[in-house]
């Protein structure tokens, strides 16, 4: 599942900002002119430093395992083209900053280098996107912003035996975690595994070269790391993938027993009308109900339905449902959401006319001992590497923003939303069936061995996602 994209995007040039670290003066290139007429020369790389502004506490910014892939993409990039040749006996010191204010800072001690006519300094920080925008280091498009989760500068500083700056250039990264075959909550820390980052900042030292403007931007896309759990990764755990198409007007999948067409046609709302209390008025039974909600003179109350169509097996069902529209809200009594639905067991499940099943709904419920743990990550799908990255972070428990419970003819069915991880978890007698991937349609899951029927398996996944229990925008 691993991939890695680079994507040269606009070069920027550096404003007045951080000037006492990203300085670049007309000296140097007179200096660099003079360095590409010379012969071979050695060059020593003393350090690597690194800090990250987004995680400061973390260590998956660190380059502890191993160095020299940076190393070498210096080697058959900026030095090749300088005509220097790196001194590969040299042990290249890694330095983690422990502060911000240590940023851009570079202590030379050449005590064991002395020998060497140059000298080489590479600085790796991990910056906030917010701290580039606000100081103006970087112009990206607004759609673009939200899928950036960290912007690395990538910086290569050379001098000479009289310990002038002859060389000086950045690169600007940006970390773009990207879906893949992953499944779980995407963490904020970090945006991809340490394997992936490290692949990304090496691609980024090849860039630099003596050609390029200073302060270029390009792009990583990088698989997005996870955090662990012990809800779905035991049951995603190396399971294959079954994806979807849902690039028609209907979604189709195929799994070893075949091939499904599912189509779930646009939802039809009723607004019920409180104040009509003649026995003409379909909803008369709702409004004792309705009558016992908290604030319904300010909220308003609709007749939901929505249909669900399996043309496999010629099916067509409808889900019935009232809901409320929660117009009241303040400090004290404010909602997690705006709309949600009347409690009871009187949402209905019909196929043609006929009743086949009943489902109540619950908001924000804590999942009983099951737990995210964001100082672990994973990739989503081989939950046995696990990564550590150094926090301490308590656990924090899994809340399901909705839960449907329910019958389906002779079958008790649980279909947990989760609009955090886009995940619905569904259950058949109490058994994690399905969990399924994605926003407003299905993306992907991993689905179970079972004697249930397709037919039921098939109404969960598309009640799953109608359009009834996707988030309000």
């Amino acid at each position: 599942m691993g991939y890695l994209k680079i994507t040269k995007f606009e070069s920027i040039s550096l404003i007045n900002d951080m000037n006492q670290f990203l300085k670049y003066t007309f000296y140097l290139l007179i200096q660099f002119g003079a360095l590409s007429l010379q012969a071979q020369s050695k060059v020593v790389v003393e350090q690597i430093q690194t800090y990250s502004l987004q995680s400061p506490t973390a260590n998956y910014w660190y380059p502890t395992e191993d160095i020299h892939p940076l190393l070498e993409a210096l080697d058959s990039g900026l030095f090749k083209q300088l005509n220097f040749v790196r001194d590969i006996h040299y042990n290249t010191s890694a330095i983690h900053l422990t502060k911000s204010n240590q940023i851009g800072k570079i202590n030379i001690d050449w005590s064991r280098s002395m020998d060497s006519k140059f000298h080489a300094y590479i600085e790796l920080y991990e910056m906030t996107p917010d701290f580039m925008y606000q100081k103006d280091l970087v112009q990206i498009p607004e759609s673009k912003k939200d899928s950036i989760y960290s912007i690395w500068y990538i910086s290569c500083n050379i001098y000479n035996q009289k310990r002038e700056a002859i060389f000086k250039k950045t690169i600007l990264l940006s970390m773009m975690a990207t879906k893949s075959i992953g499944m779980g909550l995407n963490v904020n820390l970090p945006a991809t595994t340490p394997h992936f980052i490290f692949k990304a900042l090496q691609k980024g030292l090849g860039y630099i070269s003596p050609n390029m403007e200073d302060m270029d931007y390009i792009e990583a896309k990088v698989p997005a790391a996870y955090s662990t759990d012990n809800l779905w990764m035991p049951f995603i755990h190396n399971q294959p993938r079954i994806m979807f198409d849902t690039s028609k007007p209907y979604v189709t999948y195929r799994n070893e027993e075949g091939s499904y067409l599912l189509r779930t046609p646009a939802a039809k709302m009723i607004k019920i009308n409180q104040r009509d209390k003649s026995t003409s008025n379909p909803y008369i039974d709702m409004l004792p109900i309705i009558k016992k909600r908290p604030y319904n003179d300010e909220n308003e109350y609709y007749h939901v339905i929505q249909p669900l169509r399996d043309v496999n097996n010629n099916k067509d069902y409808s889900i019935e449902a009232y809901i409320e529209f929660r117009l009241y809200n303040n400090e004290q009594n404010s909602f997690t959401s705006p709309i949600g639905f009347v409690p009871g067991n009187f949402h209905s499940i019909f196929l043609d006319q006929d009743s086949i099943g009943y489902f109540n709904v619950q908001e924000n419920v804590v999942e009983k001992d099951k737990f995210f743990n964001y100082n672990e990550i994973f990739n989503g799908f081989d939950s046995t590497k696990k990564i550590n990255i150094g926090t301490f972070y308590e656990k924090r428990k899994i809340i399901s923003a909705k839960v449907i419970e329910g019958k389906f003819k002779s079958s008790s069915f649980r279909i947990s939303i989760n609009y955090e991880a886009n995940l619905k978890t569904i259950y058949i007698d109490d058994k994690i069936v399905i969990i399924a991937d994605g926003k407003n349609k299905p993306y992907q899951m991993v689905a179970s061995k079972s004697n249930h029927d397709m037919e039921l398996r098939n109404f969960l996944l598309q009640m799953a996602f109608s359009e009834i229990f996707q988030l309000p925008i």
